[in-house]
């Protein structure tokens, strides 16, 4: 929507305060209507009606024209200030070139993945602006649903009515195992059970890879032995090559970190799904701003790239 558009909403939502602001302007009823776009009888009656419902005389005539009282004038400033604020939400909701996106996203996420989104999206729409937190998995669905969010870039996909999602990648799971570990060279799959009885390093809960663990484990009938809870993957991996435990994680892009080796799962459900969510349609209200939606695009087309490359 134009920017013309934005402030034809606008007068709709604040009509009184632009009458203001129009007859300070131009101190003639009859011009000051003209710019309005409405009868001069309409505004001579509303700035009387508003007088009255305020109990302040605003406007007093000169002759043939009119002009601010003091206390128009003393409220003029905040009239102004309070329509310019009031564009600028506008924008927010109608404008695609200078709205505002709320993005949460897993804090594996945000060292190249995000950023890159972003440099690329504000070359074409450098007045777009971002509120981005950086959280675990439970936490950005839980900002999400509550209208804290347009937009996660998490994993794993919730199944909620209430949200949708785009999978813009898929990682394998792999057991991740010290490279002097028994199983180490065994060069095949294997299961979870087979290290039911072994020490394991798991993240925290809350975050989308135990969530996932405990899906593969609960499925296997396995209660795996905590040595110790991580807050994120690569202290995870780093504890895992000290022999502190094994772990499940994402399959590292750039090959095994030195000192560990990564085997294949043959549990059913040994993957991890990476997407970007957001409310349903019919949902929050039913709209989508124009600048969430085009930056929902721009994640879709170009999220199934960036992420096999600088996740993990």
């Amino acid at each position: 929507m134009e920017s013309e558009d934005a402030d034809r909403v606008t007068r709709l939502l604040a009509p009184r305060l632009h009458m203001l602001a129009a007859l300070a302007r131009t101190e003639h009823v009859t011009r000051a209507a003209e710019v309005l776009g409405m009868p001069q009888p309409t505004l001579s009656r509303a700035i009387a009606r508003l007088q009255e419902d305020t109990g302040l005389t605003l406007v007093e005539r000169t002759g043939r024209g009119v002009r601010l009282t003091r206390a128009g004038r003393l409220l003029l400033p905040h009239v102004e200030r309070a329509l310019a604020d009031l564009a600028r939400g506008v924008g927010e909701l109608t404008d695609a070139d200078r709205g505002r996106v709320g993005l949460t996203f897993l804090p594996t996420l945000g060292v190249e993945v995000v950023p890159a989104l972003l440099r690329d999206f504000r070359r074409a729409r450098p007045d777009v602006r971002f509120t981005l937190v950086q959280e675990p998995w439970a936490d950005s669905l839980r900002r999400l649903a509550a209208g804290g969010a347009d937009l996660a870039l998490t994993s794993p996909l919730p199944a909620d009515p209430l949200l949708e999602s785009t999978v813009l990648h898929t990682q394998a799971l792999r057991l991740v195992v010290p490279e002097h570990h028994r199983l180490a060279a065994a060069g095949r799959a294997v299961a979870l059970a087979e290290v039911a009885g072994e020490e394991f390093v798991l993240l925290k809960p809350g975050r989308g890879v135990r969530h996932l663990t405990d899906l593969i484990t609960d499925r296997a009938a396995l209660t795996p032995k905590v040595a110790f809870e991580a807050d994120d993957i690569a202290t995870a991996r780093g504890l895992a090559g000290a022999g502190l435990g094994v772990t499940v994680l994402p399959a590292r892009p750039r090959g095994p970190l030195p000192g560990t080796v990564e085997l294949a799962l043959s549990d059913p459900g040994a993957v991890r799904p990476i997407g970007v969510v957001h409310p349903a349609r019919g949902s929050g209200g039913g709209y989508t701003p124009p600048a969430v939606a085009t930056f929902l695009e721009h994640v879709r087309r170009h999220g199934p790239r960036l992420i096999p490359d600088l996740t993990g």
